[in-house]
């Protein structure tokens, strides 16, 4: 590729990242037609929250289980130290630096993992995750989700420099160990569903690393980490209030039945990758995930037969943009759900299959801990996926056709985002 042709490109990647930026921040003065439900949680109890801690730390905190938040108190203690968090505006205004951060960071991470096409392409695509509706109403509205989506790129970050010291054999000191459980604790308190990231390292420890010093630290710090938590679960079990009613929607029957509506994310999410992967394997991709596709297109088959499917007919909350596709187009109709989850076990498999254990030492606390819930909410995984698949924590043919297609990735990844975006907001105030 000759130089005229690249600076073409690197021309059009800084008009296109300029212009997502820009969506991010003009966006904010129409944050109330952002689809998601930050504004209400917001108004509901958020700010009231943050007040009380800010006003009374101490009987805040004893009270908590009274306060309307399933979650661990670690966003509202963070939020009442928060020096911008003295007037609504300021707080959000702060809320959306940090949401900008966030996609700084995430650049920094994709030009550490790969950065044989320049610094440009990686923060083009990293700038991404800016013009995704549920990223964006989470960093408008100051919500628990974006600070945890902060930290959890931090963690990102860290969590990669230690794997980086393991496989040049470098030692990994108790410091390095301490600062990583420490973070990981932190976005646990933040949020408590990233509990499955704390699963995946210490199943990473012992099954890839397997270092005993190492796993015996780790599992220590942690432990010694958790005991506020599992004091502040004794207290709410035993001491019932609002948010107690979040444990009613936790049934572990739910891991099989919401998996259908997990797997269609990772299609959702990764579909542009496999538009291009089409182009790149010819036809020896539909030869790869040939087996697999008729495997699990038998079961549902057979369980929809059964009548074993029906649920997904009258998902009043959650289900994500495919169902609600699909229920726009046929009510009450699931197949282009069930379709999008043959091609979502497509794409596990190919994760499996590349490096089984790093995969599913991943993959297993994700639909476990994010399956147990009645209502498997889209904006969960918005932008996890991202997230993890594009900073190489899921490595598959998929990834190899990323790093060696970024150009056309960021392209078709920008109009099906802005695409997205658009339906969203126009799904929410007028449909």
């Amino acid at each position: 590729m000759n130089n005229k042709i690249l600076n073409k490109l690197s021309l059009s990647h800084l008009i296109l990242t300029i212009f997502i930026i820009s969506i991010y921040l003009i966006g904010f003065k129409f944050k109330e037609y952002v689809p998601g439900g930050s504004p209400e949680d917001f108004t509901a109890f958020i700010w009231d929250n943050i007040k009380s801690f800010q006003n009374d730390f101490k009987n805040s905190l004893v009270n908590y289980n009274k306060m309307a938040d399933a979650n661990f108190p670690g966003f509202y203690i963070i939020s009442s130290l928060n020096p911008f968090a003295y007037s609504v505006e300021t707080f959000h205004l702060f809320s959306l630096s940090l949401g900008f951060l966030t996609f700084i960071l995430f650049g920094i991470i994709l030009s550490k993992k790969d950065n044989s096409n320049g610094y440009l392409i990686n923060f083009s695509i990293a700038s991404l995750i800016l013009i995704l509706p549920f990223f964006l109403t989470r960093a408008y509205w100051g919500t628990s989700a974006g600070l945890a989506w902060f930290i959890f790129i931090i963690l990102l970050f860290y969590f990669n420099k230690i794997l980086d010291l393991f496989n040049n054999g470098v030692k990994i000191s108790i410091i390095n160990i301490f600062i990583l459980c420490f973070l990981s604790s932190l976005l646990l308190y933040t949020r408590a569903s990233y509990i499955f990231f704390i699963l995946y390292i210490l199943l990473y420890f012992l099954l890839i690393i397997k270092n005993k010093k190492i796993i015996f630290n780790t599992f220590l710090i942690f432990f010694i980490f958790s005991l506020p938590g599992f004091y502040f679960l004794f207290v709410l079990i035993n001491h019932p209030g609002e948010n107690i009613n979040a444990i009613n929607f936790i049934k572990f029957k739910n891991i099989f039945l919401n998996f259908p509506v997990l797997s269609s994310y990772f299609t959702f999410y990764l579909f542009p990758l496999l538009i291009i992967g089409i182009k790149y394997f010819n036809k020896d991709i539909f030869a790869h995930y040939f087996k697999i596709f008729f495997i699990v297109f038998v079961l549902y088959l057979i369980l929809f037969t059964m009548g074993k499917l029906q649920y997904l007919a009258n998902y009043e909350y959650g289900g994500g943009a495919i169902l609600k596709l699909n229920y726009i187009l046929i009510e009450e109709n699931y197949f282009i759900l069930l379709f999008s989850s043959i091609i979502g076990c497509c794409l596990l498999y190919s994760f499996l299959k590349k490096n089984f254990l790093e995969n599913a030492a991943l993959l297993l606390p994700i639909f476990l801990i994010y399956g147990l819930t009645d209502f498997p909410f889209q904006d969960y995984f918005e932008p996890l996926i991202i997230f993890l698949f594009f900073s190489g924590m899921f490595r598959s043919s998929l990834y190899d056709v990323f790093i060696k297609n970024k150009e056309a990735t960021f392209y078709l990844y920008f109009f099906y985002f802005f695409f997205f975006l658009f339906c969203s907001v126009y799904f929410k105030n007028f449909y």
